[in-house]
């Protein structure tokens, strides 16, 4: 699949007055689940170890950063706090600080190696589409359990996200109707949904 995006016409707040600007149209965002999976098939590692490990690194990048430190995590690049606060003069002194001073945002710089990856991206221009996707036929969605099934034992809501290009709110609405006519059933929890194949209407 390619990465989407649209030109949008800018305000003037870019690079040589240009008339228009770039505007990635992204997908729908895919989670751990699906990741996952798919590092799962290629490596000795279960999705509980990725998430155990992520977890784990989630909370050492907070202590480094915290301490000021500056995170490398090699092959993805690197992390530093963003600091934002009121700023403040002392009437005597003269000098500044910052008063409630907390942590914006975290910066992120990729690695080159990580770009080098990146490459080979094929990009596709949706600035002139008319309307959306369509609503996909009981043939598309018929097609896309197959493909997902022929893959894997159980698939999750975010696979039907981006295998048919839905909204999440999409999916679970489909996840639902699939469900109810059976062609669905849940193996997992009721918050945590792992969807085998049932009878075929």
């Amino acid at each position: 699949m390619a990465v989407p995006y649209k030109l949008v016409k800018s305000n003037g707040n870019v690079p040589n007055d240009a008339k228009m600007r770039v505007v990635v149209d992204l997908y729908p965002t895919v989670d751990m689940e699906l990741m996952g999976r798919h590092i799962e098939k290629a490596t000795a590692l279960t999705v509980a170890d990725l998430i155990g490990a992520f977890e784990a690194v989630k909370v050492e990048l907070a202590d480094q950063l915290m301490l000021g430190n500056r995170v490398h995590l090699p092959g993805l690049g690197y992390f530093w706090p963003a600091v934002k606060g009121e700023l403040y003069e002392d009437p005597k002194t003269h000098r500044f600080r910052l008063r409630n001073p907390y942590v914006r945002t975290v910066n992120f710089r990729p690695e080159k190696a990580l770009m080098q990856l990146l490459e080979s991206t094929e990009f596709e221009n949706r600035t002139y589409l008319e309307k959306a996707y369509d609503r996909p036929s009981a043939e598309d969605i018929e097609a896309a359990l197959k493909r997902l099934f022929a893959d894997a034992d159980y698939i999750f809501i975010g696979d039907l996200q981006s295998e048919l290009g839905l909204s999440k709110s999409a999916a679970y609405r489909l996840a639902r109707r699939l469900e109810a006519e059976g062609r669905l059933y849940n193996a997992g929890s009721t918050y945590r949904k792992m969807y085998r194949k049932g009878e075929t209407k």
